[in-house]
């Protein structure tokens, strides 16, 4: 990147969420994060992606029409690789277990028909926000964003409400026809589904002001 050319400010819906319901301190600590991907001798920081297996094998579950034997077969692809390496990532395995399990007790009956992912990003300012659901789908003749939860924490209900919003302006924005109230988060582990169909309509102030902060604390945060 040249000389005074501005590094993009980018980060995450999960990340924005965090920010706005994050203490100062907090909130630049998670910024660096973004802001610096690689440590100083150039490497980049590892990046572990928790519940990657889950995700991808309810995606595949879907598309071969919800066939159980989809995610019963990754079950047990992931209970051979704890077995065979029980010292290395043992606890990240059983949470991707635990996940499916749950997934196909309570959510196997979701008739979803997988679409291709789409990337839409909320723009204020300086700052890009990236929005991309874990499954976009069609449903009973309607097209939904979804974000898949599978923590065994609780989650935000304030954070929630602020990727729902922000998913959807940004799917509007990208010219994705989806309704506010076909842009779900699910909580996996509490059987629990949100929606954006009745958000606080001040909430879209709330992000553009708190991108607003980010843009200009960005400049100031060094590694």
């Amino acid at each position: 990147m040249g000389a005074g050319t501005k590094m993009p400010i980018r980060l995450s819906v999960n990340g924005l969420a965090k920010f706005m319901t994050s203490s100062d301190s907090a909130r630049r600590t998670l910024l660096k994060d973004f802001k610096f991907p690689f440590n100083k001798d150039g490497s980049k920081k590892p990046q572990i992606v928790r519940y990657s297996e889950a995700r991808a094998a309810i995606r595949d579950y879907h598309e071969a029409h919800n066939n159980a034997s989809v995610i019963v077969t990754a079950i047990e692809k992931l209970i051979k690789k704890r077995e065979q390496n029980p010292e290395k990532d043992a606890a990240r395995i059983n949470d991707n277990i635990r996940a499916l399990e749950t997934y196909l007790k309570h959510f196997s009956n979701r008739n979803f028909v997988i679409l291709d992912t789409p990337k839409p990003s909320y723009v204020h300012g300086e700052v890009t926000v990236t929005a991309g659901p874990d499954l976009f789908v069609e449903e009973k003749g309607k097209k939904k964003l979804i974000k898949l939860d599978f923590s065994e924490k609780k989650p935000n209900e304030e954070a929630v409400q602020i990727m729902l919003k922000v998913m959807h302006e940004a799917a509007m924005v990208g010219g994705i026809a989806v309704a506010p109230a076909d842009v779900i988060y699910l909580d996996i582990t509490r059987q629990t589904q949100f929606t954006g169909k009745k958000l606080n309509k001040l909430l879209k102030k709330n992000i553009d002001a708190a991108c607003t902060t980010i843009a200009d604390i960005w400049p100031k945060l060094t590694q």
